[in-house]
């Protein structure tokens, strides 16, 4: 296996740069590590086996979104697992990298370079296995082990038995299918080749919001036997029974009661890192919903400015009506013609003394008149388009 005590992630550089869609998938599927490791499900899903040190099989599943600028979400397939990196879907957390699309953009890491950090550090840092769900993986784990293990216990390096609480798989001899060569974990391993789900049955998520229903999924069966129980007397079963402090503390340490705590404190810790997360940006909030109120005044002023303009604007520019024209030209007729009649008495009670300067004056006003008079009347008559009748 690819194992390295190294499993600080490389720091991000400050211009991020553009890495395609097409040169992420490249960088993962031909990554000279992963590539004997991985198998695609869709275009989207793929799936990289790897072993920790102390001997579990496990499946890391990538989902690329289309969209290049989007984070990969990685997930632990076929296991209920418990471990800093992961939360209560099994999804990896704890890589600064992918924390968000704005992380993910600025880190230039490739989408290789980040399944190789995310798998080493799962390997020198296995998690607590509590069941392994998927009947492949199981066969592939029997196939490791080569002896069943008991829940609670799980295989160290030597190929003792440590009491620490991970869950190895008990697979008969029945449902151990022989490993294909052409699949090879990377260590000499070889894995099943039904380790891959069909293709008709892959839904990747993009949206990895808990609902109730998920939660729910979570919960382990209530146990149907207990074995333990099995080989024991009646009197002892009794007496068993009838001790509530034994009753209890047997009760704690099963496996579903341990998966319970376990789910109840991701789920609290989660509240508690949301909580922690919405009272950090607190300031940063309020300052915000200040602004926005500052700018609802501004824009609501602005708004009144406007109307009161385009109400002047929509006064000054549309067509006037029919009758206020008609009105205003018959105003300016009887004006001339009352010019045109002062001008005459004037020249009159003046003696008439140059009446080539009378008749050009007297004859100006009267152009006057005699254009407004025909232009009232042809309103009158024939008004024109658009323009408002009364």
């Amino acid at each position: 296996m690819f194992w390295n005590t190294n499993t600080s992630p490389a720091p991000a550089r400050v211009t991020p740069l553009f890495i395609s869609r097409a040169a992420h998938l490249s960088s993962y599927l031909n990554h000279p590590v992963l590539k004997p490791s991985t198998r695609k499900l869709s275009d989207d899903t793929y799936d990289t086996v790897f072993q920790t040190t102390n001997g579990f099989a496990l499946i890391l599943r990538i989902y690329l979104p289309a969209d290049v600028n989007c984070t990969p979400s990685m997930t632990l397939h076929g296991v209920r697992a418990t471990h800093t990196w992961l939360d209560i879907r099994m999804k990896v957390i704890g890589y600064p990298q992918l924390a968000s699309d704005q992380s993910w953009r600025a880190s230039n890491i490739k989408l290789g370079d980040a399944v190789h950090a995310i798998i080493q550090h799962f390997q020198v840092n296995p998690p607590v296995i509590m069941e392994i769900t998927d009947s492949n993986l199981k066969r592939l784990q029997e196939s490791l082990t080569g002896s069943n293990i008991r829940p609670g216990r799980s295989s160290d390096n030597n190929g003792g038995l440590t009491n620490n609480n991970q869950y190895a798989p008990q697979a008969s001899a029945s449902e151990f299918q022989r490993p294909n060569d052409s699949m090879q974990l990377g260590n000499g391993h070889s894995r099943p080749t039904d380790i891959s789900v069909q293709n008709d049955r892959i839904k990747p998520k993009v949206d990895f919001e808990i609902d109730d229903d998920e939660v729910d999924g979570l919960i382990p069966p209530i146990p149907s036997s207990f074995p333990e129980f099995d080989a024991m007397p009646l009197s002892e079963v009794k007496r068993v029974v009838e001790n509530k402090a034994f009753l209890d503390l047997f009760v704690e340490g099963t496996s579903e009661v341990t998966t319970l705590r376990e789910l109840k404190q991701s789920i609290e810790t989660s509240n508690v890192d949301a909580a922690k997360a919405n009272l950090a940006d607190e300031e940063i909030i309020v300052t915000l919903s200040s602004e926005v109120k500052t700018l609802e005044q501004d824009l609501s002023s602005k708004i009144q400015q406007y109307r009161k303009l385009d109400a002047e604007r929509l006064k000054l520019t549309q067509p006037p009506k029919v009758k206020d024209v008609i009105a205003e030209l018959l105003k300016a007729k009887k004006d001339a013609l009352r010019e045109s009649d002062d001008l005459a008495e004037r020249w009159i009670e003046s003696g008439g003394s140059d009446v080539s300067d009378f008749v050009k004056k007297f004859i100006d006003v009267r152009q006057f008149y005699h254009t407004r008079a025909a232009k009232a009347e042809r309103l009158e008559i024939d008004p024109p388009e658009g323009c408002q009748q009364s």
